[in-house]
C-alpha cells in the first residue's frame, strides 16, 4: 500500500498537477507591461496586450488579444479614456480583477478640463505606478513577498537614477518650448522644466481644423519653437507640409516604446530626453 502511494504521488509530481502553477497577469501598453515585468520577476507571467506599434487611441482588440488574456488574473492599465477597451476585453476574457495604476498619483487636465492619461511619463509618477503594481503582486502571490519588495525597492532606485540623469541632460536648454503632434508629453514636460507651446491634433485619432492649424502655426511661431515632435505610432502626413511651411524639423518623441533602443520603460525615458536635448541644443 505504501508503494503505490509512493508512486502515485511521483506521478502526480512529475505531471505538473502538484506543482503550483505561476500566476499569470496583463498590462495594456509596453510601459506599463515593462514596470509589471521588472517588479514582479519570476513571481507572475506577465503579457503585454497592446502589440508595439500600436496606437491605443485607434486600437481595436481582436480574438488574438482574448486569447492573450485567458486565465490572467490581473489586468493592469491606464485608464482616464486611453484604454477603456481593456474594460471590455477583461470582461469578455473572464479577467476577474482589472486595476488601474494612478493611485497617488497628480493628474493633469487638457485645456478641455479632460485628465490626461499620459502620467506614466514622468519617473515620479512611474514610482506611483510600480508601488500600485507591486501591492497587487504581493495580494496575488503572498509566497512572493520578499522577492517582490526587493525588486521594487531596487526598481524605484533605478527610476531616481533615470531621473537624475534625464534633467542633468535637459539643464540649461536655452528655448525649452516644444510643439508635438499630439498632446502626450504634457507629463514630461512638466517634469522636467520644458513648455509645450502647440500641439497640432487634439487626440491622436483626430486631426485638427483649418481653425486649429492656423492657431497651430502661429504659437509656434510666437513661441520660437525649433522643432515639432511626433509619435512613430502616428501619421505625419497631416504634420508634414506645416512643418515644411513654418521651416522646422520633425523629430521624433516616443510615448509607448516596445521598439529597439526603446525596449524598457526607462530606456523609452531616456531615449525621450536625448531627442529633446538633441533638437533645442
Amino acid at each position: 500500500m505504501r508503494r503505490c502511494i509512493l508512486l502515485a504521488a511521483t506521478f502526480f509530481l512529475l505531471s505538473g498537477a502538484g506543482l503550483a502553477e505561476t500566476p499569470r497577469v496583463a498590462a495594456t501598453i509596453f510601459p506599463l507591461y515593462d514596470i509589471v515585468r521588472e517588479v514582479g520577476g519570476s513571481a507572475v507571467e506577465a503579457t503585454l496586450i497592446l502589440p508595439p506599434g500600436a496606437s491605443p487611441h485607434t486600437f481595436e482588440p481582436r480574438p488574438s488579444s482574448a486569447r492573450a488574456l485567458a486565465r490572467s488574473e490581473i489586468l493592469f492599465r491606464i485608464g482616464h479614456d486611453l484604454d477603456e477597451w481593456a474594460v471590455r476585453l477583461a470582461e469578455a476574457s473572464g479577467v476577474a480583477r482589472v486595476v488601474t495604476v494612478d493611485a497617488g498619483i497628480r493628474m493633469r487636465r487638457f485645456a478641455d478640463d479632460g485628465v490626461d492619461p499620459h502620467y506614466w511619463l514622468a519617473c515620479e509618477n512611474g514610482k506611483g505606478i510600480a508601488r500600485t503594481v507591486g501591492s497587487e503582486l504581493i495580494r496575488l502571490a503572498p509566497g512572493q513577498r520578499a522577492d517582490i519588495e526587493a525588486r521594487l525597492s531596487a526598481y524605484l532606485g533605478r527610476l531616481d537614477e533615470t531621473d537624475a540623469a534625464i534633467r542633468r541632460m535637459l539643464k540649461g536648454i536655452p528655448s525649452p518650448a516644444i510643439a508635438t503632434l499630439h498632446d502626450g508629453f504634457g507629463y514630461f514636460a512638466q517634469a522636467y522644466g520644458l513648455t509645450v507651446a502647440a500641439v497640432f491634433e487634439p487626440s491622436g485619432d483626430r486631426e485638427p481644423s483649418p481653425r486649429a492649424v492656423v492657431a497651430f502655426q502661429r504659437r509656434v511661431r510666437e513661441a520660437k519653437v525649433r522643432a515639432i515632435f511626433a509619435e512613430p505610432q502616428l501619421s505625419k502626413d497631416a504634420i508634414r507640409p506645416i512643418a515644411g511651411d513654418l521651416g522646422l524639423p520633425i523629430a521624433t518623441l516616443d510615448d509607448l516604446g516596445g521598439a529597439p533602443g526603446r525596449d524598457s520603460y526607462v530606456s523609452l525615458l531616456l531615449f525621450d530626453a536625448r531627442q529633446v536635448a538633441a533638437a533645442l541644443k
